[in-house]
């Protein structure tokens, strides 16, 4: 015989008490609902972002371009870029874009957007040009090597001369002696850096002054100070300076390339 049990004590099974759990079907009713709308947004999902991945949902028909523009042109942008914009608004390659901008020598850095609802945004920042390089090509204010189209290349710059690799140091060091000679209101017009580090420079009023590799502050300022006294006054008769001495100078003239003047470092 087995005794009844009641709803409300404990059955045995495997030795453990269970308790009976009482069915709730409003509960299952619920979940049921819950789990279909899931489905069913996910479902919708799928159909939005099919529909925008889709080329013929929202084309692009503009392109804007921003910058200072000097040596790119609105066309020759157009022209790079044709061919990658392809595609909707949602799913265009903006990055794709920015790349092939960014292969025209003249351009620094790009930056690409959409703009709602058919529009590409292209900004461009260009290269600043400091000076020509001596082997070809030409030199940023950041000290950077670049190579656009000969025929685009700007007049007026002044010339670089040193072994490749070395564009940031000679920019450095054009820009620390520019800055030494403008109390004078000369400007360097060529800077020459050789293997050894050994500098020659040329100024605007046709003077060439020779540094050599050591203590190349120093000496242009003791060119600056006995410029200043005692040769600006013969500046055009002047050729050539040769400041590797301790404690002096060597004045070459223009009419006579054999004979030199010594100057002492007050005059």
């Amino acid at each position: 015989m087995f005794a009844r049990v009641s709803q409300n004590q404990a059955v045995m099974r495997g030795g453990h008490k269970w308790p009976e759990m009482p069915l709730n079907p409003n509960l299952n009713t619920r979940w049921l609902i819950r789990a279909g709308l899931v489905l069913m947004a996910g479902f919708l999902l799928a159909l939005v972002l099919d529909k925008l991945a889709d080329p013929a949902t929202l084309p692009i028909h503009k392109i804007r371009v921003q910058g200072a523009l000097v040596q790119v042109n609105e066309a020759m942008l157009r022209n790079t870029v044709l061919g990658k914009v392809q595609g909707g608004y949602f799913n265009i390659d903006v990055d794709l874009i920015r790349h092939a901008v960014e292969t025209l020598p003249w351009v620094k850095s790009a930056a690409v957007r959409r703009v709602w609802p058919d529009t590409i945004s292209i900004r461009v920042v260009e290269q600043q040009p400091l000076a020509y390089w001596a082997d070809g090509g030409l030199v940023t204010t950041e000290g950077v090597l670049f190579y656009p189209e000969t025929t685009s290349y700007p007049s007026g710059l002044l010339k670089f001369s040193a072994p490749k690799g070395l564009e940031h140091v000679i920019t450095g060091q054009y820009r620390a002696m520019s800055a030494q000679l403008a109390p004078l209101e000369l400007r360097i017009t060529r800077l020459q850096l050789d293997a050894r580090h050994a500098v020659r420079l040329w100024l605007d009023n046709g003077i060439e002054l020779v540094l050599g590799r050591e203590q190349q502050t120093a000496r242009l300022q003791r060119f600056v100070k006995v410029y200043k006294k005692s040769l600006a006054a013969y500046a055009a008769q002047i050729k050539r300076i040769d400041l590797r001495y301790s404690h002096g100078m060597a004045v070459q003239w223009n009419h006579d390339a054999k004979t030199t003047k010594k100057t002492s470092r007050g005059g």
